[in-house]
């Protein structure tokens, strides 16, 4: 086995395009020639109006350019009222050509079943607010599970009563937006989360851009900065991922924990969108497979992380750590006085704790009893990862 763990920054080769997205195949995007697609994105979403947020806008953005894979990337976005998440889609949704994209507020329960064949097909779906959907949520977690929905139903007219069957065609990115800190458990397991940076430090910097702005004038930014974006994503080829150093991660989820059985795909998808991002600067492999560099890894390792912390068990742990030790009792009330939770999220809080068994009603109404503290399950992933001889060899000839 060779190792590889320095920057793997091979040089573009000419690929081939899907005739219908690329009409001009003499013309290489701008973009093409940077390696770092990550690097610039941090740089161009600033200049389209983010403040800070920049991990969570890559991953927002992956899973957006993870529709053109065959099991793309999900994730809710969750924060308190006014604290920026639809700002922060809205912006990444800019990057993304209009015939890639879908924006909605709000779906009702059965619109999913009855619309258009190729309607929600590659498609990253941004939705303003998840309690405009949430009477769809069965539609959505089966898009999001089997890529297809087929839905039959009888049908009514002059000519009598038949049964219908109708397709819709995914895969399709859902990227949700909420206040809620838990969601369904069921969504949960097909789910990315992060975190709205709500503290002192961000809202500083939030107002004094505003201030800026207000003083002299929102900043100039290219006139091409969205449409070099544009011209990127259009020119990525349909191809599959093969990530060959996948055996070297498996170990590091904990086999104890039932939850590393929906963590690990996460990570390995987390890993296809960076390499497929990034396909005009990888070797392919056996029928034009992208080979995954292990610097996708390194990008998708740090988003991982920074995701696998900031979802509902986080949220319980630290809870807990605020209540105090195993035996403490304590109310709603003294929850929000503790946390400075407003009611809705501290019943949300106190219930998902319940749920897991880590807190217990007593027999005093309203009180709870903390009966074991919360187990975050390790993670530890590794900071290099290895290329067998031949996959070295095949990436080598990049740079060639």
């Amino acid at each position: 086995m060779t190792m590889i763990t320095s920057e793997f920054v091979p040089v573009a080769v000419p690929l081939s395009r899907e005739p219908e997205r690329n009409t001009n195949p003499q013309h290489q995007p701008e973009l093409i020639a940077e390696a770092r697609l990550l690097r610039q994105f941090e740089q161009d979403i600033a200049l389209a109006g983010l403040v800070g947020e920049e991990q969570n806008a890559e991953v927002v953005f992956l899973s957006a350019v993870s529709a053109k894979l065959q099991k793309p990337l999900n994730v809710s976005v969750s924060g308190e009222s006014s604290a920026g998440k639809n700002h922060l889609t809205g912006c990444v949704a800019k990057f993304i050509p209009e015939e890639d994209k879908k924006v909605l507020t709000g779906m009702s329960a059965k619109v999913l079943m009855h619309s258009e064949e190729h309607e929600y097909e590659h498609k990253a779906v941004f939705i303003a607010e998840y309690e405009g959907v949430s009477g769809a949520d069965y539609a959505i977690r089966t898009m999001q599970s089997e890529q297809v929905i087929e839905w039959e139903f009888v049908d009514s007219s002059n000519s009598g009563i038949s049964k219908k069957k109708h397709t819709v065609r995914g895969p399709a990115a859902f990227i949700q937006a909420t206040t809620r800190v838990t969601l369904h458990p069921e969504n949960e397991t097909r789910l990315l989360f992060v975190r709205i940076d709500e503290s002192e430090e961000q809202t500083k910097a939030i107002n004094a851009r505003q201030a800026l702005d207000a003083a002299v004038g929102a900043p100039c930014r290219p006139e091409d900065l969205l449409g070099r974006w544009h011209e990127l994503i259009r020119s990525l080829a349909s191809a599959q991922v093969r990530i060959p150093f996948a055996p070297q991660l498996a170990s590091h989820f904990p086999p104890d924990h039932v939850r590393s059985r929906r963590d690990f795909p996460k990570l390995l998808s987390l890993i296809e969108a960076v390499a497929y991002l990034h396909q005009h600067h990888r070797a392919r492999g056996e029928e034009g497979r992208i080979i995954a560099a292990p610097q996708d890894y390194l990008d998708a390792k740090g988003l991982f992380e920074h995701c696998y912390f900031a979802g509902p068990e986080t949220a319980v742990g630290e809870m807990l750590e605020i209540l105090g030790a195993p035996g403490t009792e304590f109310s709603i009330v003294d929850l929000m006085a503790k946390t400075g939770w407003k009611k809705t999220k501290a019943y949300e809080m106190a219930s998902r704790a319940e749920e897991v068994g880590c807190i217990a009603e007593t027999e005093k109404r309203g009180v709870y009893r903390l009966v074991r503290a919360h187990s975050e399950p390790p993670l530890a992933l590794p900071d290099k990862v290895w290329l067998s001889a031949h996959d070295f060899r095949i990436s080598a000839r990049m740079t060639n």
